[in-house]
């Protein structure tokens, strides 16, 4: 064996001593954690992922593991458990494992969209009233019990303000609603890759029921009827805007008929021969034709394609279709 061959072998895994490491650390990683009982499959935006999910004595709280190479980020939502599980805490040294802290969420909290009047629904986290007390007048007694609500911060969320109404519980039939008093978009946001990262904190307080105004049916405060949708037909539905961030994480993109999701699709892209394997559905690894209830469209990072637009089409056998244009945007 010459010198040339001997250097080749032993740099195969890395050049130095510590790059060695940080390989066999992933590769003992990768074939002892699948044996290992906290070795769980979870789905973050619809993408399965393998996870190890370390318990401890507060039960509604996890430490998470990602398998090398895998990743998430703050904010973002874990079905795992039959639950939802909103990510909080991203370590930055992920150099082998990506590790981070889960919370349980407990209320899945709806409002409508101001302008479109479409209603939007995210899980979140309720803490426990951090004051609770009644205060009296001459006419009556009134609850002022206030809440933290921890939510994904997203283009929908981060359009909630001061003032905005949630009705967030039923007791005993009677519907409880709440005024936003607090919306702090701040402190639990951070920035990694050129991107912002986090979560919402908004705090509540009770407010009074409005039956001429609330609709306790579909738990909205000052409902307004959406625009008339034909009904049996198809339709695409996001979070936000129809845009996807030059080399970000993707957009997902749901099917809804009559207001129920249906897997009875088949998604396409089209778009000019320019960004041709540029874009993509990440959940079909990097095709442009995907079957399933959602797709995420993706990007490569490649900025010159700012501002350009895709068409997205959803095909179903018994409701139609429907076409939407995606921008595709560097910031």
């Amino acid at each position: 064996m010459d010198y040339g061959s001997y250097i080749s072998i032993l740099t195969t895994h890395g050049h130095t001593k510590r790059d060695r490491v940080i390989s066999k650390s992933k590769h003992d990683t990768n074939m002892l954690a699948p044996d290992s009982p906290a070795y769980k499959q979870v789905e973050i935006d619809g993408v399965q992922h393998n996870m190890v999910i370390i318990s401890s004595t507060v039960t509604n709280q996890k430490i998470v593991h990602s398998m090398p190479g895998d990743d998430f980020e703050i904010g973002q939502i874990m079905v795992w458990s039959k639950s939802h599980w909103l990510i909080t805490e991203r370590d930055a040294d992920d150099e082998i494992t990506v590790r981070g802290k889960i919370e349980l969420c407990n209320r899945s909290i709806q409002w409508q969209n101001d302008e479109t009047k479409e209603i939007v629904s995210r899980w979140g986290v309720v803490d426990k009233p951090y004051f609770s007390n009644l205060s009296e007048n001459n006419v009556m007694t009134l609850s002022s019990r206030e809440f933290r609500i921890k939510i994904p911060y997203d283009e929908e969320s981060s359009l909630l303000d001061i003032g905005k109404r949630l009705m967030l519980e039923e007791i005993n039939g009677r519907p409880k609603t709440y005024r936003v008093t607090c919306v702090d978009a701040m402190t639990e946001r951070y920035d990694r890759d050129n991107e912002q990262t986090g979560f919402l904190t908004i705090n509540v307080e009770q407010d009074q029921y409005d039956p001429l105004t609330d609709n306790q049916e579909n738990m909205i405060c000052d409902y307004e009827p959406p625009h008339d949708i034909e009904e049996g037909a198809v339709r695409i539905v996001f979070e936000g805007d129809p845009r996807v961030r030059i080399g970000g994480r993707g957009k997902v993109f749901k099917a809804v008929v009559d207001n129920e999701y249906t897997d009875d699709c088949t998604w396409t892209l089209t778009m000019d021969d320019a960004l041709a394997g540029k874009v993509y559905f990440d959940n079909a690894s990097r095709s442009v034709s995907y079957a399933g209830a959602f797709c995420r469209v993706r990007t490569d990072g490649d900025v010159s394609m700012n501002g350009s637009r895709v068409t997205l089409t959803v095909n179903t056998t018994s409701s139609g279709s429907d076409v939407i244009e995606v921008e595709v945007v560097d910031s």
